[in-house]
């Protein structure tokens, strides 16, 4: 029987992921989860009203506990999202999304993540009277819901939850007096009840965790056992010499011990475009 079979997590959430997280649980883990509410805008705001402090993996942690230290529950559950120029193609958006497991009687904390470039993601700045019909088209709009401020103003105030034409009516209004002398900026809300892309790529994420709960370590039966790491190192095709921070293949490791075992080779060489001797 899996170690988690029958056992209830919390899930932190204030914006409705509970339909995109637990029926993998149950799934592939045998583990029941429900949501609590939880405040998380004070660990960071899409909108920008609260920077993140943390990385995501730390403020999806901290999540998580909060819903544990409101209900009691030895399981948490919480996910986190980054949207934003890619880490590794900074020319194109991505939304990395990681949902993490934190088991407090064994002191276990297990997560996953999903990278993707498919998340609508756009910004427009306009004057009031403007035709928006293109634009909305484009973001699949009202479906992907909206946000809006006053254009390169820093205090402004940010209106959510525009769904309709009539609140974006009313937002574009509010913000602008009527006037068309005063820009509005309007862009794709990230909250996860707004963002139809992002509830794909969070439930991906939370499916790919719930995935690696069912798999066990083979030294010490933990539950968690996956790909975590990547082992480092190749030699150039050109000139022979070993980069030294190139990936090589994906390492699969225990949570909870040391046991390690390589997993998907990546790369068996480097080609000197991408060699630091060749090109430094």
């Amino acid at each position: 029987m899996h170690s988690y079979r029958n056992q209830e997590a919390v899930l932190s959430t204030k914006h409705q992921k509970l339909s995109l997280i637990a029926p993998a649980m149950l799934t592939h883990a045998g583990l029941r989860v429900v949501a609590t509410e939880v405040d998380t805008d004070q660990l960071g705001t899409f909108s920008g009203e609260r920077a993140r402090t943390g990385s995501a993996l730390e403020t999806a942690i901290a999540k998580a506990r909060l819903g544990m230290n409101q209900t009691g529950h030895a399981l948490g559950i919480a996910s986190e999202g980054s949207i934003g120029p890619d880490p590794q193609n900074p020319f194109l958006i991505s939304d990395i999304e990681i949902v993490v497991l934190v088991d407090m009687e064994r002191n276990l904390t297990i997560f996953d993540s999903h990278r993707s470039f498919e998340i609508v993601a756009a910004k427009k700045s306009i004057k009031s009277g403007e035709d928006l019909t293109e634009f909305l088209a484009s973001i699949d709009f009202p479906n992907q819901g909206l946000i809006a401020r006053r254009d390169n103003d820093p205090a402004s105030e940010i209106i959510k939850d525009i769904d309709s034409m009539e609140a974006l009516d009313r937002a574009i209004g509010a913000l602008s007096g009527n006037s068309a002398d005063i820009g509005v900026m309007i862009e794709t809300d990230f909250r996860a009840h707004k963002s139809p892309s992002r509830r794909k790529n969070i439930e991906v994420a939370a499916n790919k965790l719930a995935v690696r709960l069912s798999q066990f370590c083979p030294a010490c039966q933990v539950p968690g056992f996956g790909m975590i790491r990547y082992e480092y190192g190749l030699h150039c095709t050109d000139c022979g010499q070993l980069n030294a921070g190139a990936v090589a293949r994906e390492l699969s490791c225990c949570v909870a011990c040391d046991y390690r075992e390589p997993g998907r080779v990546l790369a068996s060489s480097l080609g000197p475009e991408r060699c630091d001797w060749c090109n430094p």
